[in-house]
């Protein structure tokens, strides 16, 4: 029976800078033959999609001004960028130094310690890419097929919202339709939020201020907190490195979410004003606001009176994870002693869990495998774990 292998991290998160710490455990019921165990980190930002591109051509033989065009099938063009921000190994076992070249049969435990850069994005999964942070494994065996076990674990930055200048500030955007002949009626709304940012699970309290000088009352509004993610990638094969800019071989998308909304019956009648005033609360967890050469994630709000796009105000924020006005208290971050780091139960009130990796191990072909292996058709055994 094949070995079976797990990986456990002795924290639910960690913040850029911390040592990522944790245990491989290898069950086996016989000794296992191999020339080294390696457990490796990994983190990378990696964009990619494909899109379709049609090419009209013209009919060779004919002047210009009588040409005939054909259509081409659709082109499957590729887009795809990666940047890796972490790398490391370690080795806790090696035939050099067991010449029996064996792994014990039982329960083996290997702990590892990786130590995170101090400028780490957060975990992110998105439409069209991610920044995904791993911890693998790979077991040699010769002349047998070669293991390897990958589990993801989550980042999350401090983003402390008070080192952010002119934050605190409040912030307004107004709006104006013009109805009526020469434009002499109008609608004029004014939003205003107490700040620019904020952390998720906060409330977000929205003062609206209509001005209505047309001939129809006004019932309804609308408040949204939209994610945008701006996506860049090269063109397969184009050579140019993710950090490069080529216009002719780039490109972007941008995946636009709603994650809260709050709606609000009001009436303000003709010829009247009125005040609104609405409270939108931001979804946690909720990933904060980034920004990498290849991916980046920012937030608005958006106030809407009566589905009109004309009385529609937009205010971009900030989501960070430690609030504005938040007295700080003092963490060990990567060993290190910072005023400006969080507590653990501040952050644990803003932790997304990973995703849902398809985490697994593979087993992949080194070299002709003995007879008695049992493999299927494609030579790969996969296990979940």
């Amino acid at each position: 029976m094949e070995p079976t292998f797990s990986i456990e991290f002795d924290e639910p998160y960690y913040v850029p800078g911390n040592c990522v710490r944790g245990n491989l455990t290898i069950r086996n019921q016989s000794a296992i033959h191999a020339l080294s165990l390696k457990i490796c980190i990994h983190g990378e930002i990696q964009t990619y999609w494909t899109q379709l591109e049609k090419k009209r051509h013209l009919k060779s033989g004919h002047p210009v001004s009588h040409c005939h065009h054909h259509t081409k099938p659709p082109e499957n063009k590729t887009f795809k960028s990666h940047i890796n921000i972490l790398e490391g190994v370690s080795q806790p076992w090696s035939s050099i130094d067991n010449p029996s070249n064996r792994i014990p049969i039982g329960v083996n435990i290997f702990p590892f310690v990786f130590q995170l850069p101090f400028s780490c994005p957060p975990s992110f999964e998105g439409t069209h890419g991610r920044v995904r942070y791993t911890v693998h494994v790979e077991l040699n065996r010769p002349w047998r097929l070669d293991v390897e076990a990958r589990r993801a674990f989550t980042v999350l930055p401090i983003i402390d919202l008070t080192t952010i200048p002119k934050i605190r500030n409040p912030v307004m955007n107004h709006a104006c339709k013009h109805s009526g002949f020469l434009g002499s009626k109008e609608v004029k709304i004014k939003a205003q939020l107490p700040k620019s940012g904020f952390v998720p699970g906060e409330i977000i309290p929205i003062a609206i201020s209509i001005h209505n000088h047309t001939k129809k009352p006004l019932y309804y509004l609308k408040a949204q907190l939209i994610q945008h993610v701006h996506y860049q990638a090269q063109q397969e094969n184009s050579h140019f490195s993710s950090d490069e800019h080529c216009h002719k071989h780039c490109d972007h998308k941008t995946a636009e979410t709603k994650m809260s909304e709050v709606e609000k019956s009001f009436e303000v009648n003709c010829c009247s004003e009125g005040i609104i005033q609405v409270a939108l609360v931001l979804p946690n967890p909720l990933v904060p606001s980034f920004k990498t050469n290849i991916i980046e994630v920012d937030y608005c709000v958006t106030v809407e009176v009566e589905k009109d796009k004309k009385l529609r105000v937009e205010f971009p924020i900030i989501v960070g994870t430690s609030p504005v006005g938040h007295v700080m208290g003092s963490a060990n971050i990567g060993n290190r002693s910072s005023a400006l780091s969080v507590t653990q139960p501040d952050l644990n009130l803003l932790i997304e869990p990973p995703p849902e990796y398809q985490d697994r191990v593979e087993v992949t072909m080194a070299s002709a495998p003995p007879p008695e292996y049992n493999e299927n058709s494609n030579g790969i055994t996969s296990v979940w774990i």
